[in-house]
């Protein structure tokens, strides 16, 4: 059974998880007020800086350690490339098609965890995710049949990063202070952004509603969600956390809902119950069965008893 500390680890996974499954709507529209690395810059420097200055205010221990900022380092780099290749690939897919693609992470990260801790998971971690995939595809409507346009292929390229992102966190990020590993990563992210301007064609027209988009990507979605992440992935395995980002196209299209894009179809409502039915999956161990004793078979008195594995 979940302790009351992973219990609550799982709650911040499926807020943060929630958070960005807005963004996909929210990116989608900021995307018409200027390039994607311009965006990118700007919304993770008001990541880092939040993030920063939270780690500055509440984990007092004299700056930052040595060890977080080289971990935040090779993880600021994969998160780099998730969120580019993300953020490209929404110039030319839809945000479901996105948010499905994406959601593809949670069957990489089981071979990943496993490639990195040399164990196993359990069998339901890799039923979980497959049960996840038939619900994104349900969800979203994708078939195998259709030619992969160039969007989705980029994004099927964030997926496999993602994944090693998420399984990279439970590797190397436990042990060490939330809120600096979160700032190192984002500041990572920023400054590649910013270099990558020089090869990109710059567009920079901002509206109101673009430095709303900023501001909640920055704050909300990169330093607090991403901080939420970075603790609740020390709490539980890399392959749970997983599942439960596996929700992120459920509140993908929830958004679109309420913004006026339209109610999910009855394929979308078939495809989020079995993304569901994934989450419990991963989350409730399946009973052992044991073969009912025998009289040659029960354990006499004051014998020591065995435990059935």
């Amino acid at each position: 059974m979940a302790s009351s500390t992973q219990k609550v680890a799982t709650f911040a996974l499926l807020v943060a998880t929630a958070v960005w499954g807005a963004t996909f709507v929210t990116v989608k529209d900021a995307l018409s007020g200027s390039d994607v690395f311009t965006f990118l810059s700007l919304r993770f420097t008001v990541g880092a800086l939040t993030a920063g200055t939270l780690a500055l205010v509440l984990e007092r221990r004299g700056g930052f350690s040595v060890a977080a900022l080289k971990a935040g380092v090779g993880l600021g780099v994969l998160l780099y490339g998730g969120y580019a290749l993300q953020t490209v690939g929404l110039e030319t897919t839809t945000p479901a098609r996105s948010a499905f693609i994406t959601g593809l992470a949670v069957i990489f990260v089981p071979f990943v965890s496993w490639r990195l801790t040399g164990q196993r998971p359990p069998t339901r971690a890799f039923v979980a995710p497959a049960i996840a995939l038939l619900g994104l595809q349900q969800l979203t409507g994708v078939s195998l049949n259709d030619p992969i346009p160039t969007g989705d292929l980029l994004t099927l390229g964030c997926a496999v990063v993602y994944a090693i992102h998420i399984a990279g966190i439970g590797q190397w990020g436990k042990g060490l202070p939330v809120l600096q590993l979160t700032a190192v990563q984002l500041s990572v992210v920023a400054v590649l952004s910013a270099a990558s301007l020089p090869f990109v064609e710059r567009r920079f027209e901002p509206t109101g509603s673009y430095w709303a988009a900023v501001l909640f990507t920055g704050v909300v979605a990169s330093a607090l969600a991403i901080g939420a992440q970075v603790w609740a992935q020390a709490q539980v395995t890399a392959v749970r956390a997983a599942v439960i980002y596996s929700l992120e196209p459920v509140f993908a299209i929830s958004w679109a809902a309420v913004t006026g894009l339209g109610w999910p179809s009855v394929a979308e409502w078939v495809g989020g119950g079995f993304i569901l039915a994934a989450v419990m999956v991963s989350e409730v161990p399946l009973p052992s069965v044991a073969a009912p004793a025998t009289p040659d078979s029960r354990p006499q008195r004051g014998a020591s008893r065995t435990t059935r594995p």
